[in-house]
């Protein structure tokens, strides 16, 4: 289970203030707000790579508290294709994903089938569509094969088949005992299979409830 406990986010101004939740594996909890509202912002602090005002953040496992440094191989976080390097492969991130998070136990032509990767995968990915990039973050998140994964914007740039195929992934990946984050807009197919959506609404953590 992934705690928060009274977090504050400030940047240019406050964007949170003490927020309390439980994330628990075998489940996938949406967050939605406006754009500048700090979704970003709460995943990076989740994912340690950013510092909250106030607040901690860490993971219960077997009853046993591990601050986020210590967890580093069960949480997953690619923030945004825009990170890619069009110099490399995609094949290159599935590997280094692969042996840096799960110790290369992952099956990756198995997710190079299920993403339907196998035209392109090889090639720079300064060839690749905005789709094409999003579908190897997404297998990025498979081949990691840790206990929680965070994503921000997850089905950007993905057509309507990839959407529904993105679908089935999360409900899989919950099944497997995955704890998921996601931040999105209004999206009724993404909160469809969420256990919880949460809202970010005038600098407060809503506990489910829709609407600004």
């Amino acid at each position: 289970m992934l705690k928060v406990e009274n977090l504050t986010m400030v940047a240019r101004e406050m964007l949170l203030k003490d927020m309390n939740a439980e994330f628990e594996g075998g489940k996938a909890y949406g967050i939605v707000a406006t754009n500048g509202s700090g979704k970003t912002t709460l995943l990076r602090i989740l994912a340690g790579l950013t510092k909250a005002q106030n607040g901690t953040v860490y993971v219960v496992d077997n009853g046993k508290r591990l601050e986020l440094v210590a967890t580093r191989k069960k949480l997953f976080y690619y923030e945004t294709s825009d990170w890619l390097d069009g110099h490399l492969s995609g094949l290159d991130y599935l590997e280094f994903v692969n042996a840096s998070w799960a110790d290369n136990e992952t099956n990756i032509g198995e997710v190079i089938q299920y993403w339907d990767l196998d035209e392109f995968v090889r090639l720079p990915i300064r060839n690749y569509s905005l789709g094409m990039k999003q579908r190897i973050v997404l297998a990025m998140y498979a081949v990691s094969n840790t206990d929680y994964w965070l994503m921000d914007e997850p089905m950007n740039g993905l057509d309507e088949a990839n959407q529904k195929r993105f679908i089935e992934f999360m409900s899989e990946a919950k099944q497997q005992g995955k704890c998921i984050i996601f931040s999105s807009h209004q999206n009724d197919n993404l909160h469809s299979i969420s256990d919880k959506v949460h809202y970010i609404i005038n600098k407060e953590w809503s506990d489910g409830r829709r609407g600004y």
